[in-house]
């Protein structure tokens, strides 16, 4: 397990979950160079689920595992100094939170408790619907939205800043509507 310039992640939790029976998890934890070595159920693939300052995230899945292996390996990279807030969403066109997107958010804010120290960005994204004017105020504004639910629940403003970069770094194409869909999210970002 390693983050993305391949240094390993030490004394990190790791958790599979099953993709056929999400209940079948495998809890593990890295070694001081970040290596795990456990025995997993055959007969399925699982999701991984990777510690991070707000929250467990996926950031990898196995292949399939047949009812016949013996042995493989998966290598893991994530950075965990950066997080996407899956789920957090938006009414269209505007920087209200949809009830739905407390849940991630709380969840963030608990990891956020946990840090005290932690000062982080919150990155608001979008997709390229729109002017390049619109969309810049937009995730600026969306941004804005999760700082402040943040800070009504107890985060000091202070470790808190908010970042829209409209449609200037895309993770997937704007070409299609699910590329789109990607492209529009909030990220939060450590910055200590």
């Amino acid at each position: 397990y390693t983050n993305f310039e391949n240094v390993p992640q030490a004394h990190k939790k790791l958790t599979f979950v099953g993709a056929k029976n999400a209940k079948t998890q495998i809890v593990v934890r890295t070694d001081a160079d970040g290596e795990v070595s456990f025995l997993i159920p055959r007969g399925d693939s699982y999701k991984i689920m990777c510690e991070s300052l707000t929250a467990p995230f996926e950031c990898g899945t196995t292949p399939f595992v047949t009812p016949k292996a013996s042995t493989g390996g998966v290598n893991v990279a994530f950075d965990y100094t950066r997080a996407e807030l899956r789920g957090v969403t938006f009414k269209a066109g505007s920087a209200e939170l949809v009830p739905s997107s407390l849940r991630t958010l709380d969840a963030a804010i608990s990891g956020l408790e946990k840090n005290e120290k932690a000062r982080v960005e919150i990155e608001g994204h979008t997709s390229s619907e729109g002017g390049e004017e619109y969309n810049q105020k937009l995730s600026q504004d969306r941004a804005e939205s999760v700082r402040n639910y943040m800070i009504t629940k107890g985060i000091d403003g202070k470790r808190l800043s908010a970042v829209g970069y409209g449609y200037s770094r895309p993770k997937a194409s704007n070409d299609t509507e699910e590329g789109r869909e990607q492209n529009r999210r909030i990220e939060i970002k450590v910055l200590n």
